[in-house]
């Protein structure tokens, strides 16, 4: 049974698993207008291990993922590619090469892409309208008199009296709900009505605009489209996992739940919130609003690979905010040719370590305690290379005796032991980290 930590409940939880489907689970993808830094990569790869942790626990999970490809920032940067008169074609045109470029760095980290059930915004625009609609009718939405249709936070607290509580029990002390916000990210401060259907403004918009009878001329706010690829995607079922960074608690993860509580009621949206914590660089947290942030073509650029990333991540617990350095992705290189030296076994040990709640420093420290890597960690650590390093029963047996040989100072086993290991092809060598073994 997988232990998860729940940003909800505030708490590390056994994840509940279905018995009547598959286990639903759902990562925020990225806004595709620019390349991701390797900030944003931390919480995909993190995703990823969950789902790879789920697999091998036999959750039989479904794995969603939203791209964001209409907002604020991607009608601004079609714009400034194809002009002021610029079509939702262009935007497409815009967003779809960005897209390949994440796709390419998620299979550089060696996320598993493939078992994705990737789904463009632009795809479900007819779903998102009647998602609004819906919300209009019962009355936690209302059109406003610059034409945009507005959540109502007032009419939502005093039916459901929880609006943020993914952020904490006192997140709405001492603050107002003020008039109306139409720009999709905004800071916590700013309890604002938030828009979920923004009219088209020909100044800012181009030609970049969808119509509805009754929403008008217009496109999407970024907070509905979770709500609606949620319930598309699962067939208006629960989502027992929802993952994402923390920079999104507030407010796309918190105007997600009041979204789909409003329109499915209470308790029927997601069942546990994880949260991978900041990245920082050189002390400071890495952004692109800050100007500070690494992609992966800069770490290629210094000869570093997706997969030296992947295990520098492993150093610190995904529920911590992790400080990137290039000393610390050095040290993660060399740590991770180490690791690729060491026999594979049966241990079970570190497997034990990711079950709670992805526990990934303890189960890499437990590898070299162990001197050798469990054959059931190659999926999940997500490593392709350790497969090279599979050795036969025959020999992990004998490298075992040859070790309690040592143990007992039967140095002339031990070196008997070495022979029956070199005439199947293998030789081992003794090291400060104890016995490594390749093939000859």
């Amino acid at each position: 049974m997988i232990k998860l930590y729940n940003t909800l409940t505030k708490k590390v939880e056994e994840v509940e698993r279905p018995t009547d489907r598959r286990l639903n689970m759902y990562t925020c993808g990225p806004t595709i207008y620019n390349f991701a830094h390797i900030g944003n990569l931390r919480a995909y790869i993190v995703a990823d291990l969950l789902y790879r942790t789920l697999k091998l626990d036999s959750y039989n999970p479904k794995w969603v993922m939203n791209l964001t490809d209409i907002d604020d920032k991607t009608i601004k940067g079609t714009l400034a590619e194809f002009g002021a008169q610029a079509t939702a074609k262009d935007l497409f045109n815009f967003t779809e090469k960005y897209k390949q470029a994440f796709l390419e760095d998620l299979r550089a980290v060696n996320v598993l892409v493939d078992e994705i059930e990737i789904i463009r915004v632009t795809d479900k625009m007819t779903e998102i309208q009647e998602f609004v609609v819906g919300l209009l009718n019962k009355g936690y939405a209302y059109k406003a008199e610059d034409g945009s249709t507005y959540f109502n936070i007032e009419k939502y607290q005093a039916d459901f009296a929880d609006y943020g509580q993914l952020v904490g029990e006192k997140f709405l002390e001492g603050k107002k709900v003020g008039a109306r916000v139409a720009v999709d990210e905004y800071e916590k401060d700013n309890l604002s009505d938030f828009a979920l259907w923004k009219a088209y403004n020909p100044e800012s918009d181009g030609n970049i605009y969808w119509e509805h009878e009754l929403l008008g001329k217009g496109r999407p706010g970024w907070h509905i489209e979770c709500s609606v690829i949620n319930q598309v995607a699962f067939h208006g079922q629960p989502v027992d996992i929802h993952t994402g960074g923390v920079d999104l608690m507030f407010p796309h993860h918190t105007n997600e739940i009041a979204q789909s509580q409003a329109l499915l009621g209470k308790g029927n949206f997601v069942k546990c919130w994880s949260h991978s914590e900041h990245l920082m660089v050189d002390g400071q947290r890495m952004g692109k609003r800050f100007n500070n942030f690494y992609t992966l073509r800069n770490l290629k650029e210094k000869g570093f690979s997706g997969i030296d990333l992947r295990y520098f991540f492993f150093s610190a617990h995904y529920t911590s905010t992790q400080n990137f350095t290039w000393e610390a992705l050095e040290a993660a290189h060399n740590g991770l040719k180490k690791l690729k030296d060491l026999p594979l076994t049966n241990e079970k040990a570190a497997l034990d370590k990711a079950l709670s709640d992805l526990q990934m420093p303890d189960a890499v420290a437990e590898t070299f305690l162990q001197n050798s890597s469990p054959a059931s960690m190659l999926d999940l650590f997500g490593i392709p290379t350790f497969k090279a390093h599979i050795l036969p029963k025959k020999v992990l047996e004998l490298v075992e005796k040859r070790k309690m040989a040592k143990e007992t100072k039967d140095f002339a086993k031990s070196d008997q032991i070495r022979k029956e290991i070199e005439e199947l092809g293998y030789e081992v060598k003794d090291t400060k980290e104890g016995q490594v073994v390749n093939k000859i």
